[in-house]
Parts: C-alpha cells; sequence; structure tokens
C-alpha cells in the first residue's frame, strides 16, 4: 500500500488498498467452502402470508445479527480445527473493523465494539451502512480464541 494512498489515520483510500488489507487478514483453508443458505435460514424472503408487524420485524438489526450469529456458528463448525471464523465490519469509505462484539441499539442500528489496527473502537451504525464479511483467519499456538460476541436484550453469546 502506498503511503499517499492512505489517510492521516493509515486507513486506505481506494478499492485496491482496501482489497490488499483484507487479503492480508484471510486465511485461505485448503477444500472448505462456505457453509450453504438453508431453505429455513433467517434470511430467507418472508411469506406472503405475513403482517405489517412481522415484515417490519424482520427487517429490524436484530435479524440482521441473528443471521450473521447463525452464519458464524455454521462456519465454526465447518472449518478444521486449526481455523476459526472472523468477522471483519466494511463501513462507508473502506473502514473496517475486526470486531469483537455485535449489539442491537434500535430498530435499524448496530452498536460494534472491535479493533482498527489493533485499537479499541465502538462504532454506532445503521444496519444499512455496514457490510459484514465472515471469513476463515489460521489458529496459531500462540494465537487466544477469538469468539464474536452478541449481545441480545435477555443474555449474550459468544460464537
Amino acid at each position: 500500500m502506498s503511503e499517499d494512498s492512505k489517510n492521516m489515520n493509515n486507513t486506505p483510500l481506494n478499492l485496491e488498498d482496501v482489497m490488499d488489507n483484507l487479503s492480508r487478514q484471510i486465511s485461505p483453508v485448503p477444500g472448505f467452502t462456505p457453509p450453504a443458505v438453508g431453505k429455513d435460514a433467517l434470511y430467507c424472503p418472508l411469506p406472503a402470508s405475513c403482517s405489517a408487524e412481522e415484515q417490519n420485524e424482520f427487517r429490524s438489526a436484530a435479524v440482521f445479527l441473528a443471521s450473521l450469529a447463525t452464519e458464524v456458528k455454521a462456519w465454526r463448525m465447518q472449518l478444521p480445527e486449526n481455523y476459526q471464523p472472523a468477522v471483519i465490519a466494511v463501513l462507508h469509505g473502506g473502514v473496517q473493523i475486526n470486531v469483537l462484539k455485535l449489539a442491537q441499539v434500535s430498530f435499524d442500528g448496530i452498536r460494534i465494539e472491535g479493533l482498527i489496527q489493533d485499537s479499541p473502537v465502538t462504532m454506532f451504525t445503521h444496519q444499512s451502512t455496514v457490510q459484514m464479511m465472515c471469513f476463515a483467519t489460521e489458529v496459531k499456538e500462540e494465537t487466544k480464541p477469538n469468539p464474536i460476541g452478541f449481545i441480545w436484550p435477555d443474555h449474550n453469546e459468544e460464537v
């Protein structure tokens, strides 16, 4: 990444630099294929018989986060022992947060706890302005497990 393609916070400024940064974090997993989307997955279209309230609830950040939690669990179950799933939140402008915890803070708002270049951050965002990417990282002997925390109204869960 060239020095003139970063801003003062050392954040990549163009798509090529964003992709280069992501590719350095993602570990190729021989023979691994991401989990298939099941017919009963949370992110499948709602039946036409749903009420307006049910349709609105389906659009909530809670459903978005539940779908992501389901995806991370599926990755964890299928990855070999020496790999673990990780999630990166990609925000407008290419800002990337290595996700540690996620919570719904309003109907469509998400609180992201994580790291940007090993510095702790908390980001509040609308669910439509963030993209979540699940990927595999190789677990090295000196690396501690990195569960992703989901904070629900009635409990906390690490997946």
